[in-house]
Parts: C-alpha cells; sequence; structure tokens
C-alpha cells in the first residue's frame, strides 16, 4: 500500500508539473488529452454549453440579434473565462499538494502524520511556506523532500504572477483592435458595408492600409491564442461582439476583394491567408466532415451566377460604388473556391464558441452631426 501511494504521488506531481510548464512555459499546442488543463476545459465548457442552450432569450421583441439572450447567457459565457484560469491554477495545487501527500504517506519519517489527511495536511504547509511546527520531517529524505516541495510552491506562484499579465494584456489589445472595426452604423456589419465604408471613393489604397493593419492584428492573434490558449475562451464585453466572428468578418471582407480589381494578391489576399492559417491552428485534429458537407449542399461552382441572388447584389453594390469587379461568372468561381478554404473551420469555432452570427456595431448614441450650426460655443 505504502509503494502504491508514493507511486500515486509521484504521478500526480509530475503529471501536473508537466502540465503546469507545457501551459505556462513551454507554451506547447499540443495538450495531452488526459492531463489536468485538457479535461478541465473540455469537460467545464461542454457542461457550460448546455447550461446556456436552455436559457431562454431575453429580448424575445428586440429588433436586433445583438442583445437576445444576451442579460444571461452571454453574461454566463463571458464569465467562464476568468474563473476557468482560477480553477485551473487551483486544480494543479490541489494535484500538487494530495500527490506530495500521498509521497509522504506511503514514505514515512515525518513526525506527527501518521494518518493520510495529517500528511495531505503537512504536504500543505510545506507547500505554501506555513510552517507551522507540529509536524515535522524527522528523517533525511522527507527533509529533503519537503525543500522540494516548498520550491514546488514558490515556482508555480512565480509562473502565475508572470503569466496573468501577458494573459490580459494579449487580450486587451485583441479587443482594442475590434473597437475600430466599424462601419458606421448601429447594425450588423457586413463585409461589402464594411470595405464600402471604408472606402468612400472606391480607392484600392485605402483597402490596402485598411488591411494591412488587420493582418498584423491577425498574426498577433495566432501567436497570443496558441501560446494561451485560454485566451480563446475570453469574450468581449460588448454585445455582439467577438473575435472569431470579427476574423470571419474580416476573411470575408478579404474574400470580396479577390474580385477587385487592383486588390487582388496584395494585402486582403495575405490577410486572408493569415485568418486561414489562423482556423486551421484551432481546428487542427478536429472532423469537420459534418460541417463541410452541409456547406457544400449550397456550393455548386459550375451553376450560373446570375441565378445566385445574393451573389449578384454583393457584384452590383462594388460596382456601383465603384470599383472594378471581375465578370460575374469569374468573380463567383473565384470566391467560392477561396471560401472552401476556411468556411467549414468557421462554422465550427463558430459553434463550439457559441459566437455570435455576425459582428454588430457599435452603440454610439446619437449620430455626430458635424455642422457648425449644431455645436453650442461657451462665452
Amino acid at each position: 500500500m505504502e509503494l502504491l501511494a508514493i507511486i500515486l504521488g509521484l504521478a500526480a506531481c509530475l503529471s501536473v508539473t508537466a502540465d503546469m510548464l507545457n501551459t505556462l512555459v513551454a507554451t506547447n499546442t499540443n495538450t495531452g488529452r488526459f492531463w489536468l488543463t485538457s479535461i478541465l476545459y473540455r469537460r467545464t465548457w461542454r457542461i457550460l454549453r448546455v447550461i446556456t442552450n436552455l436559457l431562454p432569450d431575453d429580448h424575445p421583441d428586440a429588433e436586433d440579434e445583438r442583445h437576445r439572450g444576451h442579460n444571461h447567457r452571454e453574461r454566463l459565457l463571458g464569465f467562464f473565462a476568468p474563473v476557468s484560469v482560477i480553477l485551473l491554477l487551483s486544480a494543479w495545487v490541489v494535484q500538487q499538494v494530495v500527490g506530495f501527500g500521498l509521497i509522504w504517506w506511503g514514505m514515512g519519517g515525518v513526525d506527527g502524520a501518521d494518518s493520510l489527511f495529517e500528511s495531505i495536511y503537512f504536504s500543505g504547509v510545506v507547500y505554501f511556506t506555513l510552517g507551522f511546527g507540529e509536524i515535522v520531517p524527522a528523517a533525511s529524505v522527507p527533509r529533503i523532500g519537503a525543500l522540494l516541495e516548498a520550491f514546488s510552491g514558490v515556482l508555480t506562484t512565480a509562473l502565475v504572477i508572470g503569466y496573468l499579465p501577458a494573459l490580459y494584456s494579449a487580450f486587451s489589445e485583441r479587443e482594442r483592435k475590434l473597437m475600430t472595426l466599424d462601419d458606421g452604423s448601429e447594425e450588423r456589419i457586413t463585409p461589402v458595408s464594411l470595405l464600402l465604408s471604408r472606402s468612400p471613393n472606391a480607392e484600392v489604397d485605402e483597402v490596402i492600409t485598411f488591411f494591412e493593419g488587420w493582418e498584423e492584428w491577425v498574426a498577433s492573434v495566432i501567436e497570443t491564442h496558441t501560446t494561451f490558449s485560454m485566451l480563446r475562451m475570453f469574450r468581449s464585453k460588448h454585445p455582439g461582439q467577438h473575435w472569431i466572428t470579427a476574423a470571419g468578418l474580416i476573411a470575408d471582407a478579404a474574400l470580396q476583394c479577390q474580385i477587385i480589381v487592383g486588390l487582388e494578391n496584395r494585402a486582403p489576399y495575405w490577410t486572408l491567408r493569415r485568418i486561414i492559417t489562423l482556423f486551421n491552428e484551432l481546428t487542427d485534429g478536429v472532423d469537420l466532415s459534418e460541417y463541410r458537407a452541409r456547406l457544400d449542399e449550397n456550393y455548386d461552382i459550375d451553376s450560373d451566377a446570375e441565378n445566385n441572388e445574393l451573389f449578384v447584389s454583393l457584384h452590383r453594390q462594388l460596382t456601383d460604388h465603384g470599383f472594378e469587379v471581375l465578370p460575374l461568372q469569374e468573380a463567383r468561381v473565384e470566391t467560392l473556391q477561396l471560401r472552401r478554404l476556411y468556411d467549414a473551420q468557421m462554422e465550427y469555432l463558430i459553434d463550439v464558441m457559441q459566437a455570435p452570427r455576425g459582428f454588430w456595431g457599435h452603440k454610439i448614441g446619437l449620430p455626430i452631426s458635424t455642422r457648425a450650426s449644431s455645436l453650442s460655443t461657451v462665452s
């Protein structure tokens, strides 16, 4: 029994240390399926999704989807990420304390620790460096082990202190850029409305400048959200906005740029490539066959583009705005072929993260008037 306790204790301590170092230091995207981090996030998120799906909409008569279910569903989903970080850190500490407690109980040589509970209590005292002194290691091996456990506690504290500021800094940087994703309205932003608002005179240079900034944002998200996987679960505090749907919106806008003469294979193209890389990273190892089959039902590249009302409307809006656009059928084929590179991944991420369908404009109150007569002067 003592040998088994020592083996179990060592396994618990070594596995949680490997998991912790992999998450906080090595920043490896490949997390063991049976490691604590993977189990905690996978299980708790599934439970939360079931609960939120049962919640009723708070505003069934709302004119837009932005506020429907927001008061309860979005708050609960937004509550998950910060709480999960605390739960994960607590779980790491508990597993280490219990693991060392099993080792002390199986090894013996600790005066005053005659039971498993007392051994775990002694482990907690050493781990948190409390040093009450009523239970002390009497032999050389337990004394050395106590030093190692105290070091583990200090190391965990140091890693957490360095981890949390980096985590929240990356989150703040991501959300700050999302606040600039605006088409001037308070409605759902479409790829077309975004393009037209950012290039009021149909100048391709303005579109290029816009996408150059978003390519940097996507590259930053790839780096931070694969390094700090918890960031994926952090949600915007603004209703109807989510970083996944924002990436999808930018991807669709960049996709439409590929049918505009003068924009193909320039900044929008490189932004689209980065987003495809991001979606592939986040869905690595996921079975997307169900999403692929469902989406392919609506794809018929060989069909006549003139029979697709949505695409005809898109093509007309870009043309009427002043852009020079590829011929209708050629533009539709180009668009469908490129969108198949990321659409299944995007749909999966929207579903699994309970992200809103579409990215909604910022509620800024009354429209800002630029007329001098509307300004009041204080004398």
